[in-house]
């Protein structure tokens, strides 16, 4: 984006801060507020901001410190006001000025603290989304890995189909079989994890201005992907039983929309399954109105609760669904496989853009994937980490009830690695989100979820990847933090109403 003398604004940022340290109002040790507290001051995005503070590190102008925030260059060469200048006066390369932002800061700054916080030492990491690692089964992918170099040599190390290999292909039909979905192996296309499978699918679908119905709130990459495509997004609630369905047909005939996207078992990120009722009454919307539905299932196989409806494909018979799935969440986030399933023309054009985008899937994890599922060695990992998450649901809900303020808010659902926690009245997310970094619980913000972004109200957190003392522990840091900001808040409010009775 761009300011009013076509500057982008996160250099028109960069050059401020340059020139606080220049004339000396900012002096080396100084620390700069949160990315979230600048934007805010200066009414833009959060985005816009961390892109500056990238700049002014690279250029040594600012150092960041992990858990402590970032602070003005105490090097030498910052105590050089020519230097300094310099960087402030240096011209931006022309290109650089029409290159794009992503469409959300919000989304994009929720992923990055999910990634970056990732094996960070001391930190009790809520903000994942997925299973625990110290669980993978390393092992036993290590012992077919070398089984399937030893056999292949080379071949497993070549190229490989942009459809996918031929015999995971073939497994994951018989997989897709036993949940009722008529696949198969041409019917399956193998993709990098199921977030390319949407995006695939979207830019095979949508053009800029269509419209997409969306659950509200969902997967921050699905709203990102229809958002890139130049989408708009029209919102459904969902409630404990997943979309309120009986408010689909008049946005049906109101908007006239080109997909539907539902994540129909274990909601990310509610964990909320849609009932069997539901189902029945989607697919035969969309089919009266001729809608196809991107089914995203890629978080089946993490349960502990009831038995399951089938998938809305698996009860489909006019070719409107299209199924994508993962192995992300539910195995091995590095094997970054996933699958989807639709009909010949979308198949055909998918293929022709993941030809474009990274050719095909890694040839050798392929192969380790389908012999560990043709195995059955993914059934009783399964059964072993959803025992174990099982566990960990248990004591997350236990910490919640013991730990967090009056007026907090959550249910308990059969399956998915995170819990939805509605915090009391009176509490910002977005503040409290930056506390809970610097304490090193960070957790996923509810506004990254929605299709229209704002402090909303909520906190994903997941149980699934950190043990009951972590948990117990984290939820307790929660808890204090939350109890502060209401504390705050009460202050404030009386602070305000202080000075109105003055005034009156």
């Amino acid at each position: 984006m761009l300011g009013n003398n076509g500057v982008p604004l996160y250099r028109m940022v960069y050059q401020k801060i340059v020139h606080e340290v220049v004339s000396g109002r900012l002096i080396p040790g100084d620390r700069l507020p949160s990315s979230r507290q600048l934007a805010l001051d200066l009414g833009v995005s959060r985005l816009t901001v961390s892109n500056a503070y990238r700049s002014l590190e690279a250029d040594g102008v600012v150092q960041t410190r992990e858990r402590s925030g970032t602070f003005v260059s105490d090097k030498p060469l910052f105590n050089t006001a020519a230097k300094i200048t310099s960087l402030q006066t240096m011209r931006q390369p022309d290109w650089e000025a029409r290159v794009l932002a992503g469409s959300n800061p919000a989304r994009e700054g929720m992923l990055r603290q999910v990634l970056g916080s990732f094996g960070v030492e001391h930190t009790i990491p809520f903000c994942w989304g997925a299973g625990d690692p110290a669980l993978f089964p390393a092992d036993e992918f290590r012992v077919i890995i070398n089984r399937v170099l030893r056999r292949q040599g080379g071949t497993a190390l070549g190229a490989e189909h942009t459809e996918g290999n031929d015999g995971l292909r073939l497994v994951l039909a018989h997989y897709l079989q036993k949940l009722g979905i008529p696949a198969q192996r041409e019917d399956v296309l193998v993709t990098t994890g199921s977030q390319q499978a949407i995006s695939l699918v979207a830019d095979a679908i949508l053009t800029d201005g269509d419209h997409v119905i969306v659950e509200n709130p969902t997967w921050p990459g699905a709203l990102e992907a229809f958002a890139l495509r130049g989408a708009n997004l029209v919102p459904v609630p969902v409630d404990r039983d997943g979309m309120l369905v009986d408010r689909l047909e008049q946005l049906l005939v109101q908007y006239s929309p080109k997909l539907i996207y539902s994540v129909p078992t274990f909601h990310n990120p509610t964990g909320a399954v849609l009932s069997a009722e539901r189902r029945k009454q989607l697919i035969a919307l969309a089919r009266r109105y001729g809608v196809p539905i991107l089914e995203d299932d890629a978080l089946r196989e993490v349960r502990f609760g009831s038995p399951l409806p089938r998938p809305l494909a698996a009860l489909d018979t006019s070719g409107n669904v299209i199924n994508v799935g993962s192995f992300t969440k539910a195995l091995l986030p590095a094997a970054r496989i996933g699958y989807l399933v639709g009909p010949a023309a979308l198949r055909e054009s998918v293929v022709s853009r993941k030809r474009w985008a990274d050719m095909y899937c890694s040839p050798l994890m392929q192969i380790a994937l389908s012999e560990y599922l043709a195995s059955g060695q993914a059934v009783r990992f399964w059964k072993r980490c959803n025992r174990i998450y099982g566990q960990r649901q248990r004591a997350m809900l236990d910490a919640l009830q013991h730990h967090l303020p009056a007026g907090a808010h959550w249910h308990r659902v059969g399956g998915g690695p995170q819990m939805w926690v509605q915090v009391p009245n009176g509490i910002s997310v977005g503040r409290l989100f930056q506390h809970a970094v610097e304490a090193g619980v960070p957790f996923a913000p509810g506004e990254a979820f929605y299709a229209e972004p704002d402090d909303q109200s909520y906190l994903r957190l997941n149980f699934a990847v950190v043990n009951e003392a972590q948990i117990e522990r984290g939820v307790a840091v929660l808890g204090e933090l939350m109890r502060s900001e209401l504390n705050r808040a009460t202050l404030v409010d009386a602070d305000r109403n202080g000075r109105l009775r003055q005034v009156s």
